[in-house]
């Protein structure tokens, strides 16, 4: 597929935001000099909206320390336009929480001018929407769950249909775009051990010092009723983990030893094109979206938590059923999807994985 950003904006701002001439669309812009976000993305993004005939600006977001921190003009400007946009990681900070006003709002992961335009931002993203409202109706009716990974994870939880179905789980508040992830799953009721490997990580619900931990070698992490009851791998290594914890934990007066849920990538074209540990925040607000990449949100009874666990190539079963075998998304090969593709004028090609995540 041809590299084309200026497509990759048509797709969130028509497929995903919806936007209609005249509306007002207020793009919440992060500095370029924080290199998270570049300019060009942004710049695209307010080119074709304004093109498209909507009063279209850039608004600066700056960098807050959580989701109570959003600025008073955020705020306005979602009391005041159709739709808001974040090219800003505060959008992600607020992923879980209500907010005012009635703009539509959107938290983008097209960092920059090459993910906008690649094969991530430009499939179309009325075919991811149904890919993900198709996942999450079986999900719903879901009893049981089981994760295993090579590395040696072997954990297991059920679900409450009824609050399932209810829609009481945790859930997105903002638009995603591209689409990454489903709502998380609950670990109230988990059992068993995870390999926790790579790293310890921030969940980029808050901001701290020292969120990463480089973990040399996989520690295994014992879990009962969702809680973690031991560390278990080299002394000194369990040490850190077990301080790095202690100290998130008093930091934001939490409780420490929750997992409170997890959830797995299920888009087929996400990749990060650098070594994950060029930047670890970065690469995870990216990654995070490939089928290859599931995570626990640890470290505080609430979503997102604020300590994040990988797990990679998992196989994960629901109801005894596969849905990712060793980090492949196999429920977009059933026909029922595949039929699909039609719809959107695409073949088997839009549903063929991407492996290249950095790691």
């Amino acid at each position: 597929m041809r590299y084309d950003p200026r497509e990759g904006a048509r797709n969130l701002l028509l497929n995903c935001v919806g936007i209609r001439p005249g509306q007002r669309i207020v793009i919440a812009a992060e500095d370029p000099a924080e290199d998270f976000y570049d300019a060009l993305a942004s710049r695209c993004i307010l080119e074709i909206a304004t093109e498209l005939g909507c009063q279209a600006s850039l608004l600066p977001c700056p960098c807050i320390s959580g989701p109570e921190s959003l600025p008073s003009s955020i705020i306005r400007a979602m009391e005041d336009a159709d739709h808001v946009i974040f090219q800003a990681r505060a959008g992600d900070q607020v992923r879980f929480t209500k907010l005012a006003g009635t703009a539509t709002k959107t938290m983008s992961y097209a960092l920059d001018i090459g993910l906008l335009g690649s094969e991530y931002c430009t499939l179309h993203h009325g075919l991811m929407k149904e890919v993900l409202n198709t996942f999450e109706s079986e999900l719903n009716s879901v009893a049981s769950w089981r994760i295993t990974c090579p590395l040696g994870t072997d954990v297991s939880g059920t679900q409450s249909t009824k609050d399932a179905t209810a829609g009481n789980g945790e859930d997105f508040t903002l638009l995603l775009f591209p689409i990454p992830i489903f709502r998380p799953l609950s670990c109230e009721t988990m059992q068993g051990r995870v390999a926790v490997s790579h790293w310890l990580m921030s969940t980029a619900n808050r901001v701290y010092q020292n969120s990463f931990l480089k973990l040399d070698e996989p520690v295994m992490a014992v879990v009962e009723a969702g809680r973690i009851v031991d560390f278990e791998g080299p002394k000194d290594l369990v040490g850190k983990v077990r301080s790095h914890y202690q100290r998130v934990g008093n930091l934001f007066d939490i409780e420490a030893d929750v997992v409170h849920s997890w959830h797995a990538g299920i888009h087929p074209k996400a990749f990060y094109p650098l070594k994950a540990t060029s930047d670890i925040d970065r690469w995870g607000s990216v990654a995070f979206a490939n089928p290859r990449y599931l995570h626990f949100h640890t470290c505080g009874n609430y979503a997102p938590g604020e300590i994040a666990w990988s797990i990679f190539d998992a196989t994960v079963e629901l109801d005894g059923q596969v849905y990712w075998n060793r980090g492949h998304f196999t429920f977009i090969d059933r026909t029922d999807l595949r039929k699909r593709l039609v719809h959107y004028d695409l073949d088997d090609w839009a549903f063929e994985q991407r492996f290249d995540i950095g790691v």
